[in-house]
């Protein structure tokens, strides 16, 4: 299975279920590597192609179903750029997204998990030109009123010449809800996914603004007299 990024993801592939983690295609992810059957996963892949896949874990599940790690159905493959094994057996890995895929079955379970995957492309439409134009916008206005975007943020997501990366990256850096980050995942058109997250951020601005209205309203009131 070739990839928009040059590489050739097999159609089993290793994968961690984890609560509460995303990752995107071309983000960075540091893991520690700690449990027994992912440090049997890191030693097998380090030896093969160094790849294997994150998906989130649903927890919208019965108690009866609570151990059995249910996955989402999209995943991200994943390229491990660093690993570093320490004296007690753990490893620091960093993991850079590749690519989407979306999970056909689950292969196996022993001694860890594999998936067998298909593609899950990207579809790049001619409307996300302008929902780029207003995304910048709205990242910039989010600096301005002291929200969670920062310099360096910016610094790094406006040279980006590739809209793709450009949104998944946004989306990477600054949704901070499981479900949601995982819906935008999901999502299959670039222009609706950059709709997405620039609807959470337009929200945010617009709380960021009145709570600014509100303080400044607060400080020009004058002090009471007993």
């Amino acid at each position: 299975m070739s990839t928009d990024n040059d590489f050739e993801i097999p159609n089993q592939v290793p994968v961690m279920t984890l609560r509460g983690v995303v990752l995107f295609p071309k983000a960075m992810m540091p893991l520690r590597i700690f449990e027994e059957r992912y440090r049997l996963m890191l030693d097998d892949v380090l030896d093969g192609n160094r790849m294997f896949a994150i998906v989130a874990e649903r927890e919208d599940v019965s108690p009866e179903q609570e151990d059995l790690e249910l996955p989402f159905e999209v995943a991200t493959v994943g390229l491990i750029r660093v690993s570093k094994k320490h004296d007690d057996g753990t490893s620091f890995v960093l993991l850079q997204g590749i690519d989407r895929v979306k999970i056909v079955s689950i292969s196996k379970e022993e001694p860890y998990r594999v998936i067998e995957v298909k593609p899950w492309k990207t579809k790049v439409d001619e409307v996300i030109s302008p929902v780029r134009e207003r995304l910048t916008y709205a990242l910039l206005r989010n600096r301005e009123l002291g929200g969670e975007v920062t310099d360096e943020m910016l610094e790094f997501l406006k040279p980006l010449e590739d809209d793709v990366s450009f949104v998944d990256l946004t989306i990477y850096s600054l949704c901070k809800h499981t479900l949601r980050k995982q819906a935008m995942l999901e999502v299959q058109s670039l222009s609706k996914r950059g709709e997405m997250i620039l609807q959470d951020i337009d929200r945010e601005n617009k709380r960021l603004t009145l709570l600014k209205e509100v303080l400044g309203s607060a400080d020009d009131e004058p002090p009471e007299r007993n």
